[in-house]
């Protein structure tokens, strides 16, 4: 009985990725002995698992993430005179043809368009840089015809390498609501909320709009990643508590630290980040005139590596930095606040309310301190 429940489900695993193979038959004679990539031009932090694809790899193709060891797909491409690739993808995603040009030049890609299931032939001409791909497949069908439809939302740029300008956020969404009633099964909908959130930060409407999908396609991985991740920042927005945090087995942050202080300040820096870096001396300058106030300062730092962590280590010292500083080593900061981006910082009450939530802002995080106190 046991075997035949696991050859039951060998062969449902294995009609499900039949259901979702991919084949690309990819042309360009200009590229060839030179190399492309495809994948995700970009990707929000805490979001790179989302885009997610395999890919047959032999001598010219090779898994490009899993050599540098990130979260989302990339392949690297040797072009030959044909390339033909297959792989499994669960869902529609979007992804871009990307040139790294030799030392020195500028990368270039092609516009985005919709990786998904079934065979696609593609032709690419010598100059790919801001290319709009004609690919036959219904996504990119519907893709199309929503960017159309979205161009009244944005001002549109006359410099190639940078992307048009949004008029009013709350207008798109607004359209993109009576879109998602119309099409409630909308992978192209749903991801461009994700694209919204990715280029414009947090907005209310993002999971007013999400609710509005049916009820079948809410089962799906992608939409159940993309609520998890816009309730969990819409539940650390001000006037929230903030949930407690386990940094590992023996560091922890909750309710009780807060009790002890007027306010407390937190950081959420890496070392990785130079920004994060070149406000730190700003923080402490922050933390010197605030620290006799009975405000507190903490450090969370998304490192997890050693050497990583030794590094942080020679930073914070460097600057002076006599606070407490935790290592995010279960990544349990990152996921329940969301934490997308770099330099964070919490302004949070004795309460363990939320009284802000700042991106890379020092001076407003002064004033509202001082704003406070008062």
């Amino acid at each position: 009985m046991k075997k035949l429940h696991y050859a039951l489900l060998i062969l449902i695993s294995n009609f499900i990725y039949s259901q979702n193979n991919f084949e690309i038959d990819l042309t360009s004679d200009s590229y060839i002995n030179d190399s492309l990539m495809l994948g995700a031009p970009v990707t929000r932090k805490g979001f790179g698992d989302l885009y997610t694809f395999k890919m047959q790899t032999n001598k010219n193709i090779s898994d490009f993430a899993e050599k540098i060891k990130i979260d989302h797909s990339i392949y690297y491409f040797k072009i030959q005179k044909k390339n033909i690739v297959s792989g499994f993808i669960e869902y529609p995603q979007p992804v871009a043809f990307i040139h790294m040009g030799k030392k020195g030049e500028a990368s270039h890609n092609t516009k985005i368009f919709f990786l998904e299931k079934g065979k696609h032939k593609i032709d690419l001409p010598q100059n790919i840089n801001n290319l709009e791909l004609d690919i036959d497949s219904p996504t990119n069908k519907e893709y199309k015809t929503l960017q159309k439809s979205l161009e009244q939302f944005y001002i549109k740029s006359k410099n190639l390498n940078q992307s048009d300008s949004l008029i009013n956020m709350d207008k798109k969404q607004e359209f993109l609501g009576k879109y998602i009633r119309k099409n409630p099964n909308s992978y192209v909908a749903l991801w461009e909320i994700v694209n919204d959130y990715t280029l414009e930060d947090y907005h209310p409407a993002y999971l007013k709009n999400l609710n509005l999908f049916s009820a079948k396609f809410k089962q799906n991985k992608l939409y159940k990643g993309v609520e998890t991740r816009l309730k969990a920042e819409q539940s650390t927005s001000i006037g929230q508590e903030i949930p407690d945090i386990y940094f590992d087995g023996h560091n922890k942050l909750t309710s009780e630290d807060f009790k002890k202080y007027k306010l407390t300040f937190i950081d959420y820096w890496s070392t990785t980040c130079a920004p994060c870096i070149k406000s730190m001396p700003e923080i402490v300058k922050l933390y010197n005139d605030y620290k006799d106030q009975n405000v507190n300062f903490i450090t969370i730092t998304d490192e997890q590596k050693p050497n990583r962590i030794e590094v942080a280590k020679s930073i914070l010292k460097k600057n002076n930095a006599n606070w407490i500083n935790f290592f995010d080593a279960n990544k349990d900061f990152q996921k329940k606040v969301n934490a997308t981006s770099y330099p964070l910082h919490f302004i949070i009450d004795e309460n363990g309310k939320i009284v802000a939530r700042i991106s890379n802002n020092i001076d407003e995080a002064r004033t509202i301190i001082k704003k406070h106190l008062q």
